[in-house]
């Protein structure tokens, strides 16, 4: 009897593998292997003998030490590989952990809660998971919604109020979407008195009252509130001149020593999470504990959003190759496409934490101020990440790193603008002040640079107020700008960004609704078909932009259930409702509702186009920038109104039937006097 040859590891993937080389065994019948607890020496010990002893006097023993004891309920995977005779025996989820209050991992079927010998605690995947998969959903431990968001945000469940909101009993300010909402609200009562007082300073509270609203919690659930404050961790000892500031102001409402309050306010600051609505727009900031375990990294393949209530929704996102990317990136500063693949097992699942289309220092200095820890991601240490992408987010074009330097206080001052000035509804302003930042970085600043993207985001969605609110619907020039901006915005954030992003699917919705708005312009401009006479119809053009704007359509829809989730709907159109976060309308198409009487129109070009040879391409997402389909025009403001041109016969036929039915249609709603009303 010998011993056999043992090696044993611990993986990258939290599992832990022991193999033993068995030379002469054929199978695994003629092998067993038994794990054993082993108290005495902290651990547990694997059991090996071939052939078991009933077929005999074994010719292998082992008894190897397992420096860990199993958790409850689990049992390690036994394979037996016949070719190099090796017995396999993995334990997987050895770095479980199970923490008081955050029982919510030991059911949950897709994470678990892990420890790091570096990173400490962080969350992996229990099976493999595909995007789109809602992985966590937990309501917050304590919220409260912003000073300035007060006056038209529910504070018991964060809904856009309307006339029929009710305030505090004793008018600080707060408000309430129902009589329900405020009763529910039981924190508010430790915050009340300090709003009142504080009513006109201008003086930012939400510190103040997060605090107060936690010292609530402590008299009134001193259970949990204990577990919870355990299970949080602070990376930042050291408190702030403003946080012992916050701290001397609220210290006398509990008997709270120093130090407590102070580790209260350390812990909120460093694991809070900003709520937002389905706009991006920050309302609130809540504490959750069970999604404070997730690590940072600015490649995440987890996004989170909100429903009513500020209840937090977890979706996978996939796993993006930046490595890939950085090798394949091309002289205009963006990649082809390439989608994500599903996180895999024993893989960390991460979210992200701050900005991500900013350069790495900058995300890395923001991260250090904010929540005490340097980002070591892919994206911020990976060396030919930085070098081919993250040049592209800060630099200037060559030669002109002086002119850039002299004038980036200048076009943030310009963004800054446009923004106030759409906050305010001068549309128009906006306009002018976020084109004026592209007008002088163009050629100066690498196209991608964060800047030239911020100033296209606010010139987008400026673009779109101006064009939504014009009598001319049709003509209005602000729909040809919006995909003029759209295309490279698409580019750079998706060199960027993860492939599945809540900025990429508002980008890409923008962008189908304004190629139908031009869409509806060129056949409203276009001759009447006389006798089936195809050279009288539209030409190519136009249904190259339908095309495109079906498939960007059915993109957004597809990026958003990936995001979001996804339910069925028999109302809605397409047949589903997209869960597009919180005080999102119901409808998945309700963004089209915005230019009036023409949806119906844009319902038949969508329904017709997706009927065509391209139905299946359309299929696909970002089909329409990928070189699927008919290629989009370099320019859509020079794209004018279309000729008679050649056109294959199967295209002649989408042609015909699409601009015979659409035609006709158009012609009824504008005797009705639907079409180009305001």
């Amino acid at each position: 009897m010998s011993t056999p040859e043992v090696t044993a590891s611990a993986e990258r993937n939290g599992s832990y593998v022991i193999r033993v080389k068995l030379p002469g065994v054929t199978s695994a019948k003629e092998v067993s292997a038994v794990v054993e607890d082993d108290p005495a020496n902290g651990g547990c010990r694997l059991e090996v003998t071939s052939p078991p002893e009933a077929h005999g006097v074994p010719k292998y023993r082992l008894s190897h030490p397992v420096p860990f004891v199993a958790l409850e309920g689990t049992s390690p995977d036994v394979k037996f590989g016949k070719k190099t005779a090796t017995l396999t025996v993995t334990f997987e989820r050895i770095d479980e952990v199970r923490v008081p209050g955050l029982e919510h991992f030991e059911t949950n079927d897709a994470l678990y809660l892990a420890t790091h010998p570096t990173k400490g605690r962080c969350v992996r995947a229990r099976r493999e998971i595909k995007p789109g998969e809602t992985i966590l959903r937990c309501a917050p431990f304590v919220y409260v919604v912003h000073d300035r968001r007060k006056e038209d945000h529910c504070a018991g469940c964060f809904k856009t109020l309307d006339y029929s909101c009710v305030e505090c009993g004793e008018f600080c300010g707060v408000k309430y979407c129902t009589d329900v909402c405020r009763e529910n609200d039981v924190a508010h009562v430790a915050e009340c008195s300090m709003i009142r007082t504080n009513a006109g300073t201008g003086a930012d509270l939400r510190g103040a009252r997060m605090c107060l609203r936690l010292i609530h919690k402590r008299q009134t659930d001193p259970t949990r509130f204990a577990e919870v404050m355990a299970a949080l961790r602070c990376e930042k000892k050291s408190p702030s001149p403003a946080a012992t500031k916050l701290a001397s102001a609220v210290r006398h409402r509990a008997a709270l020593d120093p130090s407590e309050v102070e580790d209260m306010l350390g812990k909120t600051r460093e694991n809070s999470h900003g709520v937002v609505d389905w706009k991006l727009r920050q309302l609130g900031t809540g504490i959750y504990p069970e999604a404070s375990m997730f690590n940072h990294s600015c490649a995440p393949n987890t996004v989170v959003s909100f429903d009513a209530g500020g209840t937090l929704n977890a979706c996978c996102i996939g796993v993006d190759d930046y490595e890939a990317r950085a090798m394949e990136i091309g002289p205009r500063g963006y990649v082809p496409l390439r989608r994500p693949r599903p996180i895999r097992k024993g893989e960390e699942v991460c979210i992200a934490y701050t900005e991500l289309y900013r350069p790495a220092a900058s995300r890395r200095l923001t991260l250090e101020k904010s929540k005490g820890f340097t980002c070591e991601c892919v994206r911020c240490a990976n060396a030919s990440v930085l070098k081919a992408l993250d040049t592209e987010l800060h630099a200037a074009t060559d030669g002109n790193e002086e002119v850039a330097d002299e004038n980036a206080k200048e076009w943030e001052d310009g963004i800054d603008a446009s923004r106030a000035a759409y906050t305010i509804g001068d549309f128009e302003g906006a306009v002018e002040s976020a084109e004026r930042v592209l007008e002088s970085s163009d050629g100066v600043l690498r196209d991608g640079h964060f800047l030239r993207l911020e100033a296209r985001l606010a010139a987008i969605e400026a673009h779109i107020e101006m064009a939504s609110r014009s009598i001319k619907r049709f003509k209005a020039p602000g729909w040809r700008k919006v995909c003029d901006l759209c295309v490279p915005t698409l580019q750079h954030l998706m060199t960027q960004l993860p492939f599945y992003h809540p900025g990429t699917v508002e980008i890409t919705k923008h962008f189908g609704l304004a190629m139908l708005q031009v869409s509806a312009e060129l056949m409203i401009g276009a001759p009447k078909c006389v006798d089936h006479d195809i050279t009288t119809l539209p030409n190519h053009n136009l249904i190259k932009l339908w095309i495109n704007s079906t498939s960007a359509f059915i993109t957004h829809w597809n990026l958003a259930k990936k995001v979001y989730g996804v339910t069925p709907c028999r109302t809605s159109p397409t047949g589903i409702r997209v869960l597009s976060g919180l005080n999102a309308p119901d409808d998945s198409t309700h963004f089209i509702k915005r230019v009036g009487g023409d949806e119906d129109i844009i319902f038949a070009i969508m329904e017709e186009t997706a009927d065509t040879v391209y139905g299946e391409k359309v299929q696909v997402d970002y089909a329409f920038m990928d070189g699927s389909l008919p290629p989009l025009p370099e320019s859509f403001s020079n794209f004018r109104a279309p000729l008679p041109a050649q056109m294959s016969q199967i295209d002649q036929a989408a042609n015909k039937r699409a601009y015979d039915k659409l035609y006709v249609q158009h012609e009824t709603q504008a005797d009705q006097g639907y079409v180009g009303g305001s």
